[in-house]
């Protein structure tokens, strides 16, 4: 068993002493003191260092929604305690903001043409919960709506809503989550975080991206 010092565990995380005792008072970094000063086992780091490696890939939708989930302050029942633990410790250690590119695989992006007449009855529909530039109330667009739905009821949805599939100008965004749903019973409008997850991928529009940054500002 090898102990390092916090100087050394600094230098193997790539991180200030200061981050590395912060951490071991959030509890995230198991730790002893030896008389003044507190040593940590190797393979606590080499562990910590794996878990911050897999922050760089793209998150399986399970474990993207987790994060925004547990980012919004609600608890991803989906979880065991370990992998809670796991995801909490990388939401702390980068921050959502920071996370937010690696969670595009959270839903399949479907683009569909609704008649206008229908958008405020799918908006309200107990299936769907709305999303994007709908769930910021800074900016409103009753032409065009941005939904979730569960993947289950997908088609149940196209056929009731006479939806054009892969239109050419579509005036919906339906993100398809295929996996536990993520969202409160009876929430209709989605977290703070999620509608940015969702302006932040419209990188072409600055406006969209400012909302975004504002919102996690906020959250």
């Amino acid at each position: 068993m090898e102990f390092l010092s916090v100087p050394q565990a600094a230098e193997r995380l790539g991180v200030s002493e200061r981050r590395v005792r912060q951490l071991i008072e959030l509890r995230r970094l198991p730790a002893q003191k030896v008389g003044k000063r507190w040593i940590v086992d190797a393979k606590d780091i080499h562990e910590m260092r794996e878990s911050d490696r897999q922050a760089g890939r793209p998150y399986s939708s399970r474990n993207a929604w987790a994060l925004l989930v547990l980012a919004a302050g609600r608890e991803p029942g989906w979880l065991s305690s370990p992998e809670r633990t796991r995801l909490q410790g990388i939401l702390e250690s980068h921050g959502i903001a920071k996370l937010l590119p690696r969670l595009s695989r959270r839903s399949e992006v479907l683009k569909w043409y609704v008649h206008p007449s229908l958008l405020e009855r799918l908006s309200a529909d107990p299936r769907t919960v709305i999303g994007g530039a709908g769930a910021a109330d800074t900016l409103i667009d009753e032409s065009r709506v941005e939904v979730y739905i569960p993947s289950a009821c997908r088609q149940q949805i196209e056929s009731e809503y006479f939806v054009e599939l892969e239109a050419d100008r579509p005036n919906v965004i339906a993100r398809s989550i295929d996996g536990p749903w993520p969202f409160d019973s009876g929430q209709q409008v989605a977290d703070a975080v999620v509608a940015a997850a969702d302006l932040r991928e419209h990188a072409s529009d600055p406006r969209l991206v400012r909302i975004a940054e504002e919102l996690l500002a906020d959250a």
